[in-house]
């Protein structure tokens, strides 16, 4: 558990050393959303270009602190309490989550300034549905599995 949280903060860092170091190369402004296909279609201020990660690390921060009350987390259990081995597969599940939203959005903060400085990426429509693809498999992954707990 522990590792993959390193692994994402030490994306998260990368990606603000990079967003900071390619700061006095963006434009005035850069985009500040994106259409359905992917292409930039409002632009903003170019301090805009911060705002990403850091709502990406202040969702991160909130979500660690979600994972220390269980009676935050609602996992279906037919209205029972959750037992040990539950309890622990929600704290995972949503340790994961918050994992993968930072990784998207730090992802996402890349993008952006890569597309800013004149090297455009995009999946277009994809990037939305591999990341809705991706909370909805975890997600699933640990509905069933705390399912399974609760027959343990």
């Amino acid at each position: 558990m522990k590792l993959f949280s390193k692994i994402t903060l030490a994306v998260f860092i990368i990606t603000i050393v990079f967003t900071a170091i390619q700061f006095p190369n963006l434009p005035s402004e850069v985009p500040s959303h994106y259409n359905i296909m992917g292409e930039a279609d409002a632009w903003a201020n170019k301090w805009f270009i911060f705002f990403i990660p850091f709502l990406g690390i202040g969702l991160w921060l909130l979500l660690g602190q979600v994972e220390k009350f269980l009676e935050f987390i609602n996992m279906p259990n037919d209205g029972e309490p959750l037992n040990a081995a539950q309890q622990q597969n929600s704290i995972f599940m949503l340790h994961t989550l918050r994992n993968e939203v930072l990784l998207f959005m730090s992802l996402l903060t890349l993008k952006e300034v890569l597309t800013s400085i004149g090297y455009p990426i995009s999946l277009g429509i994809w990037e939305f549905v591999i990341f809705i693809g991706v909370l909805t498999v975890t997600l699933i992954w640990f509905i069933v599995k705390n399912q399974k707990l609760k027959a343990a």
